[in-house]
């Protein structure tokens, strides 16, 4: 089969799951992922004959996306903030939120990094998942030390395994519970950032199945009856952990951006890529 046929074939396979145009990018994507060839090939190079051992290894990916597994999960691998990072069952994947979470934590972050006087700058990422943060401000910040921590250990096994290539040290990782106290010897951070679970069970009739079939609940979801219990539980870290004059920036449920900026004293709530209130910054 040629690279088109192979790319019409995973997109017929989706039109029940996804609609068509969705269907095709998702098709090509995995197409030219998985056999490492550039994205304009398919258009440059349709005839192109795929090989026995790579048509194999589509035919494969074509049945895990028809059952609903994210692309994300078949390539495993996905981008953050211009690093591959490595994904699979029993990990979030990060989406365009968090990247502009990311950009604008580091933004606040070089700031703070050009006017401060301690060698010792530090950052923690609360809710680790795949480690995208963590790594995102390891590698734009190679000075600083940064830490993240997680209570999955499915996320923190995928975490401890990306292959980012790093001018300073890796992220110290290591599993918490946020719910609980912080771990005793945590040094004091100018800069915690989180994404935790923010979902309400009430929302999950709006989701896409192939969210719900197969990414972490425990990422996702909180009780329509506390759904803050995660930010709740952050500002307790926030006030023993964060250093004075440090930054906390969170991820958070637009549905709840009031009674969420509501639990931190002075916070800023900004909007995300699509006009929605999707971020609060809190400084000490």
């Amino acid at each position: 089969m040629t690279l088109k046929e192979h790319i019409d074939s995973i997109a017929r396979s989706l039109e029940g799951l996804y609609p068509a145009e969705e269907a095709r990018a998702i098709a090509v994507r995995a197409v030219t992922g998985l056999l490492s060839v550039p994205d304009y090939k398919y258009l440059s190079e349709p005839e192109s004959v795929v090989g026995d051992d790579k048509a194999a290894l589509l035919e494969e990916a074509r049945q895990r996306l028809a059952t609903g597994e994210p692309l994300q999960y078949v390539l495993g691998y996905t981008w953050f903030a211009g690093l591959r990072l490595r994904v699979g069952p029993g990990v979030l994947i990060p989406r365009p939120e968090t990247e502009q979470l990311y950009e604008l934590a580091a933004q606040d972050c070089d700031s703070m990094m050009q006017d401060s006087q301690d060698d010792n700058f530090s950052i923690l990422d609360i809710c680790t998942g795949s480690g995208c943060l963590a790594y995102a401000f390891a590698s734009e910040f190679p000075e600083a030390q940064v830490f993240g921590c997680d209570i999955s250990d499915a996320a923190l096994k995928i975490a401890c395994r990306q292959r980012v290539k790093l001018h300073g040290a890796r992220p110290v990782l290591f599993q918490a519970d946020v719910l609980a106290e912080p771990p005793a010897g945590l040094p004091k951070f100018d800069l915690i950032v989180s994404n935790p679970p923010y979902v309400m069970e009430s929302e999950r009739a709006q989701m896409e199945r192939n969210v719900l079939d197969w990414e972490p609940e425990q990422a996702l979801f909180v009780p329509d009856s506390d759904p803050l219990l995660y930010y709740r539980a952050i500002a307790l870290w926030a006030e023993k952990l964060l250093k004075d004059g440090g930054s906390l920036w969170l991820e958070i449920n637009p549905l709840l951006a009031d009674r969420t900026a509501a639990l931190f004293t002075g916070a800023a709530t900004i909007q995300d890529i699509n006009g929605k209130d999707r971020f609060i910054v809190v400084k000490k």
